[in-house]
């Protein structure tokens, strides 16, 4: 009896030192098996469950049709109003004549000035998982255990992939490009453009639906939510 009871094993979750009869096995979606501590075992089996239903939410891109994770679509707002899931590559082609205007300006511009005159760029922000200085607005992402951690993109997919993302908030660039305002626009300017937008996008108009709806006030909300 005393030699079963000092057999003892690491926690797959917390790595503590367990007793053999304490842990408990969890077969993940991948066909992994990991073993955990009574207090990591409810974890453990939220995760794989959210990881099993991440796998089984597919749907195909409206613009190249491939069958994707919902997770790796987004949806865009047409100008007709209308909503579209689309894969990152078609999003990167949509045209945008402000972009393409700055592309021309760039490139004009790398004729004059040479590499080491060009200005370094600063991260104004810091993934909280890997701790990289990154220029983009990370993502706020509530995990299954409750914890709330501003992403990186690579490693927002990788904890989506890993199945530990309870729910991802809507950037606020992403935000102010459905409403359509600008980085300094008032409150009131906000709000003139979320009664425009969402006018517009109401599931009884011609040019809108549910989705385009629940974008539109999706985005207000966020921008009046203090990050």
């Amino acid at each position: 009896m005393t030699v079963a009871e000092n057999r003892r094993a690491g926690c797959d979750g917390c790595g503590r030192s367990t007793r053999l009869e304490a842990l408990t096995t969890v077969t993940m979606p991948n066909g992994d098996a990991v073993a955990c501590c009574p207090r990591c075992e409810p974890h453990a089996r939220s995760a794989a469950e959210t990881a099993s239903t991440l796998e089984q939410r597919r749907q195909s891109c409206d613009g190249c049709s491939r069958t994707l994770l919902e997770t790796e679509l987004e949806e865009v707002v047409l100008d007709d109003g209308t909503v579209v899931s689309c894969c990152q590559s078609c999003i990167a082609e949509t045209p945008d004549d402000t972009a393409a205007d700055a592309d021309d300006d760039t490139a004009a511009d790398a004729d004059d000035d040479s590499a080491e005159n060009r200005p370094t760029t600063t991260a104004h922000h810091r993934c909280t998982q890997c701790n990289d200085g990154i220029d983009v607005e990370p993502f706020r992402v509530t995990t299954v255990d409750g914890r709330t951690e501003r992403l990186c993109p690579p490693c927002k997919v990788r904890a989506e992939r890993d199945g530990i993302v309870s729910s991802v908030d809507m950037r606020e660039t992403r935000a102010r490009d459905v409403l359509g305002v600008d980085e300094d626009a008032t409150e009131d300017e906000i709000r003139t453009a979320y009664r425009r937008n969402v006018k517009r996008a109401h599931p009884d108009r011609p040019t809108g639906s549910k989705s385009a709806f629940q974008l539109v006030t999706d985005a207000y909300d966020r921008l009046q939510t203090d990050d």
